[in-house]
């Protein structure tokens, strides 16, 4: 292929024409166009595509959901079970709670507003 030609006329650029060229570049994309050819699947590709990542999505959230209540009645019965056998013991697990949470927030909240301070 030859190199593309810039001339300037009244300040403007224009491109020299190049017959040569592009015939090339006609005869380049004809081969290509032959070579591969397009093929555009059916609607039924697409619908099969989404039902099955619906029913995959389906799955994945019911397994978190029951994880999430199978470790939900395990955390209750522990602290039911805690609370009638050792009152003490509970007492002791929900201040822990109650003073870690805040404690935590604020650290982390003061870490987050040192990082974005430096920013």
């Amino acid at each position: 292929m030859k190199k593309n030609k810039l001339t300037l006329l009244k300040n403007e650029q224009r491109l020299e024409e190049d017959p040569e060229t592009i015939q090339d570049i006609n005869e380049a994309l004809t081969k290509i166009d032959h070579h591969y050819s397009v093929f555009t699947p059916d609607l039924q590709v697409f619908e099969q595509m989404v039902a099955t990542a619906q029913q995959k999505q389906k799955k994945k959230f019911r397994r978190e959901l029951t994880a999430f209540i199978l470790i939900a009645l395990f955390i209750m019965t522990a602290l039911i079970t805690s609370f009638f056998r050792l009152p003490l013991a509970f007492i002791v697990i929900q201040g822990i709670a109650t003073i870690s949470f805040p404690v935590y927030s604020f650290f982390r909240y003061r870490k987050k507003v040192i990082v974005h301070e430096y920013e």
